[in-house]
């Protein structure tokens, strides 16, 4: 929700430009942006605006890739220059509207005064998004993070640990991910290896670490990421993972999460754990009858009041502060819970209901020993229990 509302309001900004600036701008098609690369002094610079037109946007020196703002605090006034949330530079940019595909300004300091020159890149603008959100303007402060190996074992069984960290600039060291590698051993590890690995930055404003860093920079920080792909099963068959983390994007909180996947090590395919149930086990949105499904999994909305009582049975106690919780009756819809994720362990599945921020730390793993999910299970899921034994 903080993504989306941050996108729509930068939307927003692109119908809201001056009228002046407008009548000055040519023609563009829809969807089409531009940024803006040249000079201030003698540095190289590379601009975006999130109107594209002449007031607030975002630079950089080309050497440097540190990102500053220039932002208008005054109608009519010159741009003023910012680092980080609310610190000014001390200086101004007055900079004159687009005459084609060139915009010329000054910089200037106390008694200082440079000269700015700007040539336009067209860029294809992303969906709600600015041209301070694409790869033309992002890439280039997005390069230069690390990728780090160990070697570690779960159950015995040898894996390859794999951290990125972001480059140490414009607060992108904040970002650190983790995923993993399997030594590919079964028939479907080299596509699960393509998978995991998907999950690691790869320098460029098309994943989600530069989506992240795109929808922060207008707030005066590159905003930070600490999440971790960890397995939970490993055998010759699954491969069982929890990816959590935590994660500012922008917005008026952090995010907080806790899913869970499960890979086939003999089709390489993450499978869809909500199979493993009978009818009326699990409940599902409404709204998704008739959409084609964004992932292999199906979302679970909510349980069953039977397999409810099952699992808040299971559910960890932590003294006496936590008698309340969970609560009588299953928190399936509304603010509280917006659904479940199932994952696997060797002693049974999981579950993990999707709790907003505010009482996140309710979030609990509650494993439902075999013996209690049997009556649940479908012939899918007495098949995976099988093949556990």
């Amino acid at each position: 929700m903080r993504g989306a509302a941050l996108l729509a309001a930068l939307a927003l900004a692109l119908v809201a430009a001056p009228a002046a600036a407008q009548d000055a701008e040519p023609e563009q098609a829809p969807g089409e942006g531009r940024v803006w690369k040249g000079t201030l002094g003698d540095k190289a610079i590379t601009a975006c605006f999130y109107d594209d037109g002449v007031r607030d946007g975002i630079y950089y020196a080309d050497d440097a890739r540190e990102p500053l703002r220039v932002v208008e605090l005054d109608e009519a006034e010159p741009l003023v220059e910012m680092t980080g949330r609310s610190d000014t530079t001390g200086a101004v940019w007055v900079i004159q509207p687009p005459e084609g595909e060139s915009r010329t300004g000054e910089w200037r300091k106390g008694d200082q005064t440079r000269p700015i020159n700007l040539t336009a890149s067209p860029v294809t603008l992303p969906e709600y998004g600015t041209a301070c959100e694409t790869g033309a303007f992002l890439d280039a402060m997005l390069a230069g993070g690390k990728i780090t190996s160990r070697r570690k074992r779960f159950a015995r069984t040898p894996y390859t640990e794999l951290e990125y960290k972001g480059p140490a600039r414009a607060g992108l060291e904040d970002y650190s991910i983790a995923s993993l590698a399997l030594d590919p051993v079964e028939p479907g590890d080299a596509a699960i290896n393509r998978a995991l690995a998907a999950f690691l930055p790869d320098g460029t404003a098309a994943h989600a670490m530069g989506q992240c860093v795109g929808m922060s920079l207008p707030g005066g920080i590159g905003g930070y990421a600490e999440e971790a792909l960890v397995p939970i099963l490993l055998t010759p068959r699954w491969l069982g993972l929890r990816y959590s983390g935590t994660g500012y994007c922008g917005g008026s909180h952090p995010n907080h999460f806790l899913y869970m996947a499960v890979h086939d090590r003999d089709s390489g395919a993450e499978v869809d754990p909500s199979t493993w149930f009978k009818p009326g086990a699990l409940g599902f949105y409404d709204w998704q009858s008739g959409l084609e499904p964004r992932s292999s999994k199906r979302p679970v909305a909510g349980l069953g009041d039977d397999l409810w009582k099952v699992i808040a049975a299971h559910w960890p106690r932590h003294g006496e502060d936590s008698d309340w919780w969970p609560p009588e009756e299953p928190f399936n819809s509304g603010w509280v819970n917006s659904g479940w994720e199932i994952g696997l362990t060797r002693e049974g599945p999981v579950f993990v209901p999707q709790l907003p921020y505010v009482i996140f730390a309710n979030t609990e793993e509650i494993v439902v020993p075999w013996k209690d999910a049997l009556p649940f299970l479908s012939p899918e899921g007495r098949a995976v229990m099988e093949s556990l034994r």
